[in-house]
């Protein structure tokens, strides 16, 4: 069982284009901080014939307000900063009172050689 406690963390813009050349771009812009109540942090490790893949989830609880309802609406515009990584949101609950919204988020590590 673990844990839960308040801890910061920032909320960010995700805008995705295509630059000149075709490529496509992410832009990541800080839109606003807040407090999340964390709980549920899991790490795990895969490790294949050629390559460890790391993976990450963690819940995080926030109150309900128009801006993270917003977030609730449009999930792929949106990440969150958490202890200096960049969290993506797998899974979104909304309490049935409407008063608080928990996100389940994943961050997973690029693919490294064995």
């Amino acid at each position: 069982m673990s844990i839960a406690r308040f801890e910061n963390v920032v909320i960010n813009n995700v805008t995705n284009s295509i630059n000149l050349y075709g490529e496509q771009t992410t832009s990541i812009a800080e839109w606003f901080t807040s407090r999340a109540i964390v709980k549920d942090v899991r790490n795990s490790l895969l490790i294949s014939e050629r390559y460890r893949i790391y993976s990450d989830m963690v819940t995080l609880t926030f109150n309900y307000t128009p801006n993270i309802k917003q977030i609730v609406d449009n999930q792929n515009l949106f990440s969150i900063i958490w202890r200096g990584n960049e969290w993506r949101i797998a899974d979104t609950f909304e309490s049935d009172d409407r008063m608080k919204i928990t996100f389940n988020c994943y961050r997973n590590d690029p693919s490294t050689p064995v």
